[in-house]
């Protein structure tokens, strides 16, 4: 699965809907509803080369542990390579 901005700006407003929910107790306004989706999309596409950009400093190990065990794998990542289109 590739990361791309589309789908990370639609997470975003789905979010920010749900947030909103919660701390107003009135509706989300419809009204502006098309700069917060540029507002979400420009976060998303900056997020996604951020991480693109910094990738392998990002995931250096990852541990596996399995459920109803002490015992954990722990790897050393000599290389990252996150599947991102950030179009």
């Amino acid at each position: 699965m590739a990361l791309e901005p589309g789908g990370l700006t639609d997470a975003i407003d789905r979010a920010f809907a749900t947030e909103w929910a919660k701390a107003k107790p009135i509706p989300l306004p419809g009204a502006g509803g098309e700069d917060r989706r540029l507002l979400f999309a420009a976060v998303a596409r900056g997020v996604l080369e951020y991480l693109s950009d910094h990738q392998a400093e990002l995931i250096t190990a990852v541990t596996l542990k399995q459920t109803g065990t002490d015992s954990a794998v722990r790897y050393t990542a000599s290389e990252t390579a996150l599947d991102i289109d950030a179009g």
